[in-house]
This record gives C-alpha cells, structure tokens and sequence, in this order.
C-alpha cells in the first residue's frame, strides 16, 4: 500500500513538473488596440495560447569548437583579472601603511629644518645643528630603507600573484584541450 501511495506522488510530482514546461500565455488587445502578451488574463475576452519549449538545437563540432574558445578566452580573461585585482590588493595593503609612515617622517624632517635654523651662529649653535643634522640623516636612512622593505614585499606579492596567474592558465588549458582518441 504504501509502495503504491509512493508511486502515485511520483507520478503526480512529475505531471505538476510536466504541466509547469509548458507555458501558459494569453493574448489580449492594449488600451491602444495593439497586442499584448501577458501570464494571466489582462482582459475577459483574454485568449489562452499554449507555448510549447522550443526544442535545442544541436550544436555543429564547429559551433561546439567556437563556444569552447570562446569559453577558454573569457576564462584566460578572468585569470588576467584576478591578477590584477591581486596586485591591487597587495598594493593597498603595503604602499599606505609606508605613505603614512614617511609622512610623519616628512613631518618630523621639517621641524628639524625650522629647529636648525634657530640654532645660534656660535660653537653650541654648531653643535646644535650637527645633532640635527644627524637626526635628519638618520630620518633619511629610515625613509629609504622602509621604501626597500616595501618594494621587497610588493616584488614578492608580484611573483605570489604571477604564480597563481599561470596555475589558473595551465588548469584552463588542460580543461580546454582537445580531447584526442
């Protein structure tokens, strides 16, 4: 009994699937007097019209081989973007913490000159001046070799991104072979 209860539901399962393949349209005339198409009835004198699914049609080995390279150049396409959108977000990563930084090195680097430039024209004045001389120096040295850093860290970030580049092109390659029997 409860086989064929199973069974029943099946079968009524597949005729809803069945009924909801073919699509029900009406036809009505618009306030203008054109034709209107619509999925339920826009009027009484709405006329139903069964819309069969049109058939596919079958692909030549020419279409298939075009739809293919098509497919495979859109996927190489997709690759080279996300190449870049990794390159964009290594770079935002890196470069603004290091602009901020020099920056305030800048910053500091200027106070410095303006601090020097009250020093006194005398032998304190010039010891004065050459401590700040060497701060501004070490400023410097600070400022070049964070901007080292920084480019080490995006060269690597270039070679992690270029990687993954190629393994996506060699996976679209093999999935885009032809396949030889």
């Amino acid at each position: 009994m409860l086989r064929i209860a199973m069974q029943l539901g099946l079968g009524l399962a597949g005729l809803a699937l069945s009924q909801a393949a073919v699509a029900q349209v009406y036809k009505c005339k618009g306030p203008s007097g054109e034709t209107v198409y619509a999925q339920q009835p826009c009027s009484p004198k709405a006329e139903a019209m069964n819309v069969r699914p049109s058939k596919a049609a079958s692909a030549t080995a020419g279409e298939v081989e075009n739809r293919n390279a098509v497919f495979r150049s859109t996927d190489l396409s997709d690759a080279a973007i996300a190449e870049r959108n990794c390159l964009v977000s290594a770079r935002s990563s890196i470069y603004p913490q290091l602009d901020a930084r020099l920056s305030e090195y800048q910053r500091q680097m200027a106070q410095l000159n303006a601090d020097a430039a009250l020093a006194k024209n005398n032998l304190a004045g010039a010891t004065y001046q050459a401590g700040i001389r060497s701060q501004y120096a070490g400023l410097q040295q600070t400022m070049v070799s964070e901007r080292q850093a920084a480019d080490a860290s995006m060269s690597r970030e270039r070679q992690r991104c270029a990687d993954e580049r190629r393994e996506r092109q060699a996976a679209i390659e093999k999935k885009y072979q032809p396949e030889t029997r």
